[in-house]
């Protein structure tokens, strides 16, 4: 049997050891954008949608990227850096967090709802199961237990991500393959989401509606507000490489946390593809149900209606660890920022004893809870709604980022490719942004 030589093991654990905040960033990331929206993209228009995950990847990567550069580089956050540059944008940067926050807390607690409501508490309201989420997120990283639960989502989400290849490999021959060999016929299909759900893939894979028309764009901008994730992501990037830092008591060095974000980066942007392939083959073509308690069936479905009945337990056991990673993440990062722009706003709030962070966590719990109960269109209209804001607020972060890289020293300035990507990207979003206004303006 092969082994490791003691340099090359320790170069390996090392290299380990390197993969941490990116991989909080893509722990943060496959959640809502994953599970329910690309899946939607890909039931509702196919693999036309396909372009706009990597085009929103692609114009966003700058934006990430320089949250992990300014903090490598600087040993500051880009909170630090936006306070520089003044009150007239801090304090908007603010109340963007604040409104960010509720929803995020409202769409990820509900998404893990609806599947613990599936899978175990049928008869449990979602709203009564989202706060309840919230809260359990909120008592173990106040009692410090969040550590052990990372560590065993991490492997939740590996295991999710090969239970998704494993998905999409036999979608493509259970669907593709025969409906390219014409062996099937028009009316084979396929069910997803248990006894009660319509039967929904067509073997000769119906056509999907435009996803290049006007009717398209509110969604559109919906998916690509979350896809990886709202721009607010490139500011903890920031507080976790300052922390990681700070923990090590030697800062990171650049090259070490580029390959750690660009580990991280791909991950999502892999998982991505694979959630909107399984959508496209695997979804009924109105998309995902109403009913949340049919919608995590679709999304179970989608899984087990490929791999086999065996892996349900499975599967809802690791859907589950990956929307509570997303969930985890947004009740400690939220607080944690918002927590970092009070002390920058007002220096004297570090001397006060009272847990500013927990409070912060709490009020925004109860918020997202009476959000929750009085917003009664439905989830996915509430999911659009949040989406939506976090991509029209994409800009504003993006020209934050742009200012506040420009203060590094040259040696730590990004190369001159990603300058000029990250001005396109500005373009991309601005524009994306202006012309939705524009169209909800005008009716």
């Amino acid at each position: 049997m092969l082994r490791m030589t003691p340099a090359v093991e320790d170069r390996f654990r090392f290299s380990l050891a390197q993969l941490g905040p990116g991989l909080l960033m893509a722990g943060a990331a496959i959640g809502v954008s994953h599970l329910v929206q690309s899946t939607r993209a890909g039931a509702t228009y196919g693999w036309g949608a396909l372009l706009f995950i990597l085009l929103a990847n692609l114009m966003k990567y700058p934006f990430y990227e320089y949250g992990h550069r300014y903090a490598a580089a600087s040993g500051r956050n880009l909170i630090q850096a936006y306070r520089q540059q003044g009150k007239r944008v801090f304090v908007p940067f603010l109340v963007i967090s604040v409104v960010s926050a509720i929803g995020s807390f409202a769409v990820d607690a509900f998404v893990a709802a609806m599947l613990l409501q599936y899978l175990w508490f049928p008869q449990v309201s979602a709203t009564v199961l989202a706060i309840a989420v919230l809260l359990f997120c909120w008592g173990l990283i106040a009692v410090g237990r969040y550590r052990l639960f990372e560590q065993i989502t991490k492997w939740c989400v590996i295991l999710l991500s090969i239970a998704t290849i494993s998905a999409v490999i036999m979608a493509i021959l259970t669907v593709v393959a025969p409906a390219l060999s014409g062996g099937l016929s028009s009316s084979s299909t396929l069910e997803v989401g248990g006894e009660e759900a319509v039967k929904i893939v067509s073997t000769t894979m119906p056509e999907r509606n435009s996803v290049f028309s006007w009717s398209a764009l509110p969604f559109i901008v919906a998916f690509m507000g979350w896809m990886p994730g709202g721009l607010e992501l490139s500011v903890w990037q920031s507080l976790w490489v300052q922390a990681d830092s700070e923990d090590s008591g030697v800062r990171t060095p650049m090259k070490e946390a580029s390959v750690d974000f660009n580990f991280g980066y791909a991950l999502t942007v892999v998982l991505a593809c694979l959630f909107l392939a399984l959508g496209t083959l695997t979804l009924p073509e109105q998309g995902l149900a109403s009913e949340p308690a049919e919608f995590a069936g679709q999304l179970i479905g989608m899984y087990t209606n490929t791999i086999g009945d065996w892996a349900e337990p499975v599967i809802g056991l690791c859907t589950i660890a990956a929307i509570f990673s997303t969930t985890f993440t947004v009740v400690d990062a939220f607080p944690r920022t918002l927590e970092a722009g009070l002390h920058e706003l007002w220096p004297q709030t570090k001397e006060i004893a009272f847990p500013i962070k927990q409070a912060i966590a709490l009020t925004l719990i109860a918020l997202s809870g009476l959000l929750l109960t009085i917003f009664t269109a439905g989830f996915e209209p509430l999911i659009d709604t949040i989406t939506i804001i976090a991509f029209v607020a994409a800009p504003f972060y993006a020209w934050l980022n742009m200012r506040s890289i420009e203060t590094l020293d040259e040696a730590d300035q990004p190369e001159s490719w990603l300058k000029k990507l990250a001005v396109v990207g500005l373009i991309y979003l601005s524009g994306f942004s202006l012309t939705f206004i524009g169209l909800q303006l005008i009716g």
